[in-house]
């Protein structure tokens, strides 16, 4: 099942076989992340897709997050190509657990620019900046 998630994001649900670590290794690694990151009263969803972004960038990881409800699903594609998948993982866990503090900001951006997409494409950058570098400092990384 093919469905678009985004403007410029389609997610395929039903991938060829996953490649790189497997779906089990996958789940205990985000069961262990949850503990670490303070996540355990989450209910996160694991699922393996693959992405087909409209201009052909190549996808690792996306989520959907429901911070009232605590409800989280992180989508990681099934054939991973940076030889990573913790670092996906806690990326996207990372965009969680900001994803409150994140929609607050977009919204003001949004309205304070009458929806200028080149300041909201900028904010996007920076919170990536921010992500990246919180997940290696979790990771105790500095290769990324």
């Amino acid at each position: 099942m093919k469905k678009r998630i985004e403007k410029d994001l389609i997610v395929d649900f039903n991938p060829p076989a996953k490649n790189g670590l497997s779906f089990d290794e996958l789940e205990k690694m985000l069961l262990s992340w949850q503990k670490k990151l303070d996540m355990a009263d989450w209910k996160i969803d694991l699922k393996i897709v693959d992405f087909k972004k409209d201009s052909g960038y190549r996808q690792s990881g996306h989520f959907t997050a429901n911070t009232k409800k605590k409800v989280a699903t992180i989508l990681m594609t099934w054939n991973p190509w940076r030889g990573d998948e913790e670092y996906t993982l806690v990326h996207e866990m990372i965009h969680v657990l900001l994803y409150e503090f994140d929609k607050f900001n977009e919204n003001k951006i949004k309205v304070a620019n009458k929806n200028n997409p080149k300041i909201l494409d900028s904010y996007i950058e920076k919170l990536e900046k921010v992500v990246h570098h919180l997940t290696r400092a979790i990771l105790g990384r500095s290769d990324r």
